[in-house]
């Protein structure tokens, strides 16, 4: 297996996080309007709400770091818009049944569903807005990291893109779906409640990004892009090319 070419490795692998990364937006239309209490007393933050969905977009970031991480920030950030794309498809089906007629048996069930999926847009929108953002984010801030490290220590530009991408993600959505509708003052209370938590889990992932990049290549780490850079492959090529000077010495034989 060439270790400097992204060629070399499954497509199949790589489709398959796709249809995993592709398949948990798909969700998040009808995940996001979940709310779910959070005790939070023990930070003196008393009991706060968080969407559910948010929770479940925290998993997508393992399936783009170990793309980034393999193939390149291009396919990863192609990755995040197949999602988005995935992610209004079913956003958009999901408002068209609510404005279906339903049968006269499923007349009761139906205002329920209306209620539930309906009243729900500045979610959907907050979602849409903090998930694009903070995925982009995280691709973004993947690749500098692994261009500054040189391609070393995967633990460092995991966790670094993921803690900030997920600070934007909380930020933003908490931000646009609940500003107005509840004390302005316990707004921050919620965003650093729900983000200490995502902190606390965040390390989490971390085996999940190795494990997933030593299936696809059979290594803990590799170069991905890397080795596709200018100075790489100009090194490359002057490697390739014997000098005079390498002609003419007698080692060199």
């Amino acid at each position: 297996m060439a270790t400097g070419s992204t060629s070399a490795y499954s497509e199949t692998k790589f489709y398959l996080l796709l249809a995993i990364f592709a398949g948990v937006w798909g969700m998040l239309p009808m995940l996001t309007i979940k709310l779910v209490p959070l005790d939070l007393s023990w930070l003196g933050l008393g009991v706060i709400s968080f969407s559910y969905g948010a929770f479940t977009h925290a998993i997508t970031f393992p399936c783009t770091d170990a793309v980034c991480e393999v193939w390149g920030a291009r396919r990863a950030r192609l990755m995040v818009y197949f999602g988005f794309l995935n992610y209004l498809i079913a956003t958009g089906m999901v408002f068209i049944a609510t404005l279906m007629p339903a049968s006269p048996f499923w007349a009761q069930q139906n205002e329920g569903y209306v209620q539930l999926f309906s009243l729900a847009p500045r979610l959907v929108i907050a979602s849409t807005i903090a998930s694009i953002v903070s995925q982009l984010a995280d691709v973004y801030l993947f690749q500098k990291i692994k261009e500054l490290t040189g391609g070393r220590h995967l633990w460092i530009r995991n966790n670094g893109g993921i803690i900030v991408s997920q600070f934007l993600d909380t930020a933003i959505f908490y931000s646009i779906a609940f500003y107005g509708v509840i004390p302005t003052s316990e707004l921050p209370k919620l965003v650093i409640g729900t983000f200490l938590v995502k902190l606390v889990l965040s390390p989490v992932s971390t085996p999940f990004v190795y494990l997933t990049v030593y299936w696809i290549t059979g290594r803990w780490t590799v170069k991905g892009d890397l080795a596709a850079t200018p100075i790489a492959a100009s090194t490359a090529d002057n490697a390739s090319v014997p000098t005079a000077a390498s002609l003419a010495s007698p080692a060199s034989k």
